[in-house]
């Protein structure tokens, strides 16, 4: 019985199994490949208890499934540009009211300064204003005697039964006399008069407290009229203080979401180009095959041009050779190369021929060169990145922990050709420090860029002309002092334009004397930078100077992995020839530690007469300014890659 029992539930258990399965449909007019992706994605996307194999099967599955349900590569590229193209960039939006670190945003007013305002501006209207001033309106004030409750003229004894007032002696108990007490008329009118003074008494009472009951209405309609009236305006106050901030709140997070947005934005469209570079690079391979079996694999891809070379064959076995060039993804291009071998023709007789008793013309002893191929252009740089850190933790000798880095780009387009020499040049220098206990400190930015164009005069020398611009990039202080600049972008800047003869015996040598230089220095932000620093007049933005300049550029490889170079400027002012001149003397040496690092030492001398300094204080207690010699140096160790490539030319011969 108990065997039977188990084969039952069994059964049971693996038929519930089967009916979960997703069913497959025989009926010719559903899609296969739909039906197919359903039970595929009921293993791939369903917790059951159907497991794959392994993962990389399961992505691979995922992947396919992908394939067939989403959109051609093609077509959501094609998308993607055409929505770039009428969108400009805006890809994702989020509303202001969905911003999570609005306590963080600058400007915006968090809720618990908004209330510690309001309890602050209900008490400012409360200590200010005059209750007793606010004028309550006289419609409150209609029918009053409908609605307190008054004593009649006829009600006077109500006060007495009351307790509202009391009775003097005087009047008290006379009416309870018996008529035997009054004897005489005299009796009788005293009796008169004390019932007059008693009525006449009640009714001033009468009078007073009614008077008393209207007042008493009148100052509580008032009071209660006057504190409305101040909860209406401090809730109006609040309102519009509520409504204000809100509104604030609201354009700050506003500006905040949308930098925010278009910093996202930018993102994400150099995402998808990132992503569109990679699948438009995707590559399709296709074999291509003749007559006799043989085959050639052809890439198509959109960023390559390549060839391949094989044979079209026919029964006779005639070949003809072709060339498959690569155009695009899904294009190609086919051409007909001189390679053509024919063999249906019978092979005819031959006829030995001795070469050696050949004498050819003397016509045909020389080919003349009919091309040459030059190379005008060279194009190259080299850039190093190097790292220093240091950490200090208990040690004896003391010392402070840091983080420093230290970026050199430099690049150059030479042209050289026939009398004509025009060498271009660029230099970008920028470094950073971070003392453990300061924050990031510039020690070094230097951009510049040098342009010389020359027309040979005689022998080595040319008749040049040079354009050099120099400034920095980033901000600059006179540390620890953060908050005064001493340098901006292009503030300042130094601009010399130059006429003159540059000897250049060889690539490691050149003097250039230019007795015609034009010097301009400018301070682009003359609200934060001071321009009197630099020799410029006060509420002026440049000077201008004319003078004779003369440059020395040196190079010598010490050893085949040491080279020193050294870079030399003078500049003198025709206006104080004997009293104003400038010198920029850069030495550097740069040591190949291998093909990826080396090392670069510098040592740079600058010398500019308008630039002064403070040396101390006179007598009168004014600051001495003079012009000082300026010195840098640094070591550094880093990564270092170099480019060096010539643009080569046909041209031909006459």
């Amino acid at each position: 019985m108990t065997r039977t029992v188990i084969l039952i539930i069994t059964f049971c258990y693996f038929n519930s199994q089967a009916n979960e399965l997703p069913k497959r449909k025989n009926d010719s007019t559903v899609d296969s490949v739909e039906i197919s992706v359903e039970y595929l994605k009921y293993f791939l996307e369903r917790q059951n208890d159907w497991k794959p194999r392994n993962s990389e099967l399961l992505k691979s599955l995922r992947g396919l499934v992908h394939f067939v349900e989403d959109e051609k590569i093609d077509t959501i590229l094609y998308k993607l540009k055409t929505y770039r193209e009428s969108h400009d960039g805006d890809f994702f939006y989020r509303l202001p009211t969905r911003v999570a670190d609005s306590l963080d945003v600058e400007g915006y007013v968090p809720y618990a300064d908004v209330r510690e305002q309001l309890n602050q501006l209900e008490r400012s209207i409360q200590s200010t204003i005059v209750k007793e001033q606010i004028a309550v309106p006289e419609e409150l004030f209609v029918d009053m005697d409908k609605k307190v409750k008054l004593i009649a003229a006829g009600e006077k004894e109500v006060l007495l039964i009351d307790s509202l007032v009391t009775l003097p002696d005087s009047l008290k108990g006379f009416d309870a006399l018996p008529d035997s007490v009054v004897r005489t008329p005299d009796d009788f009118r005293r009796l008169q008069r004390l019932d007059s003074a008693k009525n006449a008494f009640l009714e001033t009472a009468r009078l007073q407290y009614n008077s008393n009951l209207l007042q008493a209405y009148v100052d509580s309609v008032s009071e209660a009229y006057q504190n409305q009236y101040v909860q209406d305006y401090i809730r109006r106050a609040k309102f519009n203080f509520q409504d204000s901030i809100k509104t604030q709140n609201y354009r700050v997070l506003e500006r905040y979401n949308n930098r925010v947005m278009e910093s996202v934005n930018d993102s994400i469209a150099h995402m998808i180009d990132v992503l569109t570079n990679y699948a438009e690079k995707d590559s399709v391979e296709v074999w291509v095959k003749n007559s006799e079996g043989d085959s050639t694999r052809v890439w198509l891809r959109n960023d390559a041009s390549r060839y391949s070379r094989m044979f079209l064959k026919n029964e006779q076995k005639d070949s003809l050779g072709i060339r498959i060039q690569n155009t695009a993804k899904n294009s190609m291009q086919i051409f007909i190369d001189d390679a053509v071998t024919l063999k249906r023709f019978t092979s005819q007789r031959t006829k030995d021929y001795d070469f050696d008793q050949f004498e050819p013309e003397n016509n045909l002893r020389q080919i003349d060169k009919r091309y040459q191929i030059t190379t005008p252009w060279i194009l190259g740089g080299d850039g190093t990145v190097g790292f220093t850190q240091t950490a200090v933790n208990k040690y004896w000798k003391k010392g402070v922990g840091s983080l420093s880095t230290l970026m050199i780009l430099k690049g150059y387009a030479n042209y050289s050709y026939r009398k004509v020499k025009w060498e271009n040049s660029v230099e970008f220098r920028n470094g950073w420090m971070k003392p453990s206990e300061d924050k990031i400190q510039k020690n070094d930015d230097k951009f510049e860029f040098i342009s010389r164009f020359g027309l040979s005069a005689f022998k080595k020398w040319y008749y040049s002309a040079e354009y050099d611009f120099q400034t920095q990039i980033f901000n600059g202080y006179k540390y620890p002092d953060r908050d005064n600049k001493v340098s901006a972008f292009m503030s300042p800047s130094k601009t010399l334009i130059k006429l003159g003869l540059d000897y250049k015996p060889n690539n490691n040598f050149s003097l250039f004397l230019s007795p015609f230089t034009s010097k301009t220095v400018s301070v682009r932000d003359t609200a934060e930078v001071n321009p009197t620093a630099y020799g410029i007049e006060q509420g002026k933005k440049r000077y201008w100077e004319p003078g004779l300049n003369a440059d020395i550029f040196f190079k010598k490889d010490l050893t085949p992995d040491i080279s020193y170079q050294m870079k030399y400027k003078m500049f003198i002012n025709y206006k104080a020839p004997f009293s104003n001149f400038d010198v920029d003397w850069e030495n550097n040496v740069v040591m190949r530690l291998n093909d990826f690092m080396n090392m670069r030492m510098q040592l740079h001398f600058i010398f500019d007469d308008n630039v002064l300094f403070n040396v101390g204080e006179d007598s009168a207690g004014n600051a001495i300014m003079e012009p000082r010699w300026q010195v840098k140096e640094f070591i550094t160790i880093g990564f270092a890659y170099k480019l060096n490539k010539r643009i080569l030319r046909r041209e031909k011969v006459n």
